[in-house]
């Protein structure tokens, strides 16, 4: 059997990192409106959370087949969010001009609600990738994965974080973490998030030969 051949060690090597930069060009190439952002994560989560459910997507065919499908939901979200930051950058410029305690009873705050709303982050797009249901339940449950699972969501944050971290304070090195970005840092990233993410997922769905749906809420139904 050659180097090359369908099924070969290096085949699979190149088909899952040309699945992985097909994935992240898309991304960041769907993310260029910004208000697209939303639809564009919710895509690559669809389609990690797919491999690491059937060990294989269709890049370009089930990215566009999520963010079609998606896009109202993940755009409103991505809306959300952009007015809840905004709204907390109002407040935090508005704390150095408060008094001493004031300043740092409001800082404490502040942390107090960024904390949940970062946990919440990190769950949403893949639950709307993965679940159908209204926002107001999608974001519930979102936010009951990350309470329920708090120990992956503390693996998740730090893959999320802790690159993205090094890439801006490592100026010597910073082209290189660009380089890798551009790639596929982002869809690599989301990979390795979904491995946490679909063992999170798959205890709450069963399958039979007609139908996949989901445990808890009649209303949610798994789109893979």
């Amino acid at each position: 059997m050659g180097f090359f051949s369908e099924g070969s060690l290096y085949s699979r090597i190149f088909g899952f990192l040309g699945q992985l930069i097909a994935l992240n060009l898309l991304w960041i190439f769907c993310c260029i409106p910004v208000f697209t952002a939303g639809a564009s994560t919710t895509a690559l989560f669809y389609c990690v959370l797919r491999m690491h459910k059937e060990g294989y997507c269709f890049a370009i065919k089930d990215f566009f087949k999520s963010f079609k499908r998606n896009f109202k939901q993940a755009t409103l979200i991505w809306l959300l969010i952009l007015a809840f930051v905004g709204v907390l950058y109002v407040d935090k410029s508005f704390i150095p001009q408060m008094s001493g305690v004031m300043s740092i009873v409001f800082s404490y705050i502040l942390v107090a609600v960024c904390i949940p709303a970062i946990m919440l982050l990190l769950y949403i797009f893949p639950t709307v990738a993965a679940f159908e249901n209204k926002i107001k339940n999608l974001i519930t449950n979102a936010f009951y994965f990350a309470v329920k699972n708090i120990f992956f969501t503390l693996a998740i944050a730090a893959i999320t974080i802790m690159p993205m971290f090094f890439t801006l304070v490592d100026a010597k090195l910073f082209p290189v973490y660009l380089f890798i970005w551009l790639l596929c840092g982002f869809s690599l990233t989301a990979y390795a998030d979904a491995w946490f993410i679909w063992k999170i997922f798959k205890p709450y769905f069963k399958e039979d030969e007609e139908e996949r749906e989901y445990k808890d809420f009649e209303t949610d139904r798994y789109v893979f």
